[in-house]
């Protein structure tokens, strides 16, 4: 398991996009994988940082 959970690669930068690898559920050996530019991995970023506050705050 990565630091940031079961099934989630580490993010990394490469031809100016970020990349993000994340195990799709139903399949253990199919990835999913997106390919962000910079201000959209930002802005991606942003938006899970609120929306954990949220769910913790339900929890």
């Amino acid at each position: 398991m990565s630091k940031y959970g079961d099934g989630i690669e580490e993010p990394y930068a490469f031809g100016g996009f970020v990349t993000l690898s994340v195990r799709e559920f139903s399949e253990t050996d199919s990835w999913l994988k997106s390919d962000l530019r910079p201000d959209e991995a930002r802005l991606l970023g942003l938006r899970l940082i609120k929306m954990a506050d949220e769910a913790e705050a339900q929890g």
